[in-house]
């Protein structure tokens, strides 16, 4: 078992590996925002507080999506809806979303 750590509201969720963090945060119901659920709209983006190397490495649509947004790609903001587990545990700091906008970058 993997485990999602969603902060601030300190929410612990418990996953198999390759679950998304979308689907944890749904799972813990844990309030995250997101929109189109297939990697085009930028809505889920989260910051990876902690232990980002346990989390299974960003694909190619992620990237550019990112870089479209003009958000970091060296794994500190994934998007919730791409980014998949592979093992431990993930600390994920949601309040990232009201510090950004998909369309207008960080705020």
């Amino acid at each position: 078992m993997a485990k999602f750590v969603f902060m601030p509201q300190q929410v612990e969720v418990e996953v198999n590996a390759d679950c998304k963090i979308l689907v944890a945060a749904r799972k813990g119901k844990v309030a995250m925002r997101y929109g189109c659920v297939s990697c085009r709209c930028g809505t889920c983006g989260v910051r990876i507080a902690q232990h980002p190397e346990n989390l299974v490495p960003m694909a190619d649509d992620e990237r550019e999506l990112l870089r479209q947004m003009q958000l970091p790609t060296d794994g500190t903001i994934r998007l919730g809806c791409q980014t998949k587990i592979k093992q431990d545990t993930v600390v994920v700091d949601l309040d990232f979303q009201d510090k950004y906008s998909p369309d207008k970058g960080i705020l």
